[in-house]
C-alpha cells in the first residue's frame, strides 16, 4: 500500500508540474525571441538618422559599426542611391517590398529570423535596412531557464513523494500493528491489545480489535 500510495503521489505531481512547467517554458522561448527580435529592430532603427539625413557612405558604415549586428556582419543597408552596405545577401520578398513599396517586415528565413526596415530616404527614395538574427541568438539564455524551471519542477515532485511517504506512513505502520496484534491474537495471547492510532478509522478498528480481546477473554474466563 505505502508503494503504491507514493506511486499515485509521484505520478500526480508530475502531471502538475509538467502542467505549469511546459507552458512556462515556452513562454520563455517565446520572450527570448521577441527580445532578439526587438534587439534587431533597435539596432536597425540606429542606422535610420544616417539614411534620413542623406549620410555619406563613410557615416552610414558608422552608424552600423556602432551596433552589434553591424560588427558581427549581420546588417546589411540597401539605400536609394544603389549603395549595398554590408555583406552581400540574398535579396529576399521581404527586402524587395521594402525598397518597392516601403512595407517593413518580419519573418524567418533560413537559419533564423530577418528584420527588414524601410526607410524613407527623401521623396520618392526608399531605403532598407535588413538585420539577420540567427537562432543562436533567438535562443539565448533558454537553456539555462529550461534548466532552473526543470530543477524547480523536480524540486515540487520530490517534496511531494517525501509527503506521500510520510502520509503513508501514517496508514500503513497502523495496519501494520493491527495485523501483528491479530496474529497474536489467534494464537493465544488474549491480552493483546494495540494503540489506537493513525486515520480516524484505523482508531475506530483499533479501538474495536481492543473490546475484541477484551470480551474473548471473558467469554474464556
Amino acid at each position: 500500500m505505502r508503494r503504491r500510495l507514493i506511486l499515485v503521489f509521484l505520478a500526480v505531481s508530475t502531471l502538475v508540474a509538467m502542467a505549469f512547467v511546459v507552458p512556462l517554458g515556452f513562454l520563455v522561448r517565446r520572450t527570448a525571441e521577441d527580445r532578439a527580435v526587438d534587439s534587431a529592430r533597435a539596432e536597425a532603427a540606429a542606422v535610420v538618422p544616417a539614411l534620413v539625413s542623406d549620410g555619406t557612405r563613410a557615416q552610414i558604415e558608422l552608424a552600423m559599426g556602432a551596433t552589434e549586428a553591424g560588427r558581427d556582419g549581420r546588417m546589411t543597408v540597401m539605400t536609394s542611391q544603389g549603395w549595398i552596405i554590408g555583406p552581400e545577401i540574398e535579396r529576399t520578398f521581404r527586402v524587395d517590398a521594402a525598397l518597392a513599396s516601403g512595407a517593413s517586415d518580419i519573418g524567418g528565413i533560413a537559419g533564423g529570423v530577418e528584420v527588414v526596415a524601410a526607410v524613407a530616404s527623401g521623396p520618392g527614395e526608399l531605403s532598407a535596412i535588413r538585420v539577420f538574427v540567427p537562432d543562436a541568438e533567438l535562443r539565448s539564455g533558454q537553456w539555462r531557464a529550461w534548466g532552473a524551471l526543470a530543477a524547480v519542477g523536480l524540486t515540487l515532485v520530490a517534496i511531494s513523494v517525501a509527503v506521500a511517504d510520510r502520509l503513508a506512513r501514517t496508514v500503513v505502520r497502523p495496519t501494520q500493528d493491527l495485523a501483528s496484534a491479530a496474529r497474536r491474537l489467534g494464537s493465544g495471547e488474549l491480552d493483546t491489545t494495540v494503540e489506537p492510532n493513525g486515520p480516524e478509522e484505523l482508531v475506530e478498528l483499533a479501538g474495536a480489535f481492543n473490546e475484541l480481546g477484551a470480551q474473548v477473554g471473558s467469554m474464556l474466563d
